[in-house]
């Protein structure tokens, strides 16, 4: 009886088991799907992901090259702007050239009127032999006395000679005829004549100017430093100690050079040799 019942349970069993093979895969096949579905979807963002970083490298890149351009656009503004300012400021130390040659040509009239008054007449004496004061008992005129001169302040007496205008005009002619020599003798004689004239200044700078053309570099830099030292204030000055820089940059000694060039700077900062200094330091950097 027990092996018939087992036997009667059998088909209820396998029915049992193969519906539940049934519902198994029916789920596997739902969450094969749904696997497939997901890495679709994940497939689909990471190509839009991609696509998306692609078109940012690609922003990127442009923007990059943009700046890349503004950059260099830039640098070569700097550039000509440096180079149009330094033909400004050597422009101007041109302008500044032909006004000191004006000054020469005011200087020039200046001496030929010194000249004339040099060469003035000196005043008549009375004329003698003349009878003056009542005639004597004889009848004969009455000479008066001699006359004792009186002593003459020879300390007082302006110098004789050309004036410093006279002298300063000569320097220069001689100066651009090429007589460096002659012209230093004149300009020498201008300060020790007339040392408190306002020619003297300019006298010093054009012997170191001539002692350069001669490159006799020592005894031009002497020259120069003695307009910076005895006339600091004057309008050579800034000039003159541009000049020593540059003086020293011919001889390769580029760090007293430096040290020049900062001076000027600092003692003249608004002269154009000090827009040319700072111009030359960012080059020796």
């Amino acid at each position: 009886m027990r092996s018939h019942r087992v036997w009667r349970l059998v088909p209820l069993v396998a029915l049992l088991a193969t519906g539940g093979c049934f519902a198994t895969r029916g789920d596997v096949r739902i969450v094969q799907n749904d696997v497939l579905t997901l890495r679709s979807e994940m497939l689909r963002q990471q190509q839009q992901h991609q696509e998306s970083l692609t078109q940012t490298m690609r922003l990127l890149q442009v923007a990059s090259d943009s700046l890349s351009r503004v950059g260099a656009r830039t640098v070569s503004i700097q550039g000509d702007v440096r180079g149009e300012m330094r033909a400004i400021r050597e422009q101007l130390l041109q302008v500044q050239t032909l006004l000191g040659q004006s000054q020469a040509t005011i200087g020039r009239l200046r001496a030929e009127l010194e000249a004339r008054n040099n060469a003035a007449p000196a005043p008549a004496l009375p004329p003698t032999g003349q009878p003056s004061g009542p005639p004597t008992a004889s009848g004969s005129p009455r000479n008066p006395p001699a006359a004792t001169p009186a002593p003459v302040d020879t300390a007082a007496m302006p110098p004789t000679g050309p004036g410093p205008n006279q002298l300063f005009t000569n320097g220069m002619d001689q100066l651009n005829r090429g007589s460096t020599s002659t012209a230093r003798t004149l300009f020498q004689e201008l300060i020790t004549t007339y040392p408190t004239s306002d020619y003297v200044p300019d006298a010093q700078y054009w012997i170191a100017e001539s002692l350069a053309k001669e490159n006799n570099l020592a005894a031009a830099d002497a020259a120069y430093a003695a307009v910076v030292s005895a006339h600091p204030t004057s309008a050579k000055a800034p000039t003159a100690l541009y000049k020593r820089a540059q003086l020293l940059l011919r001889q390769n000694n580029a760090t007293q050079a430096k040290q020049l060039f900062e001076q000027v700077i600092a003692k003249y900062p608004r002269s154009n040799e000090a827009a040319l200094a700072e111009e030359t330091l960012k080059t020796l950097r």
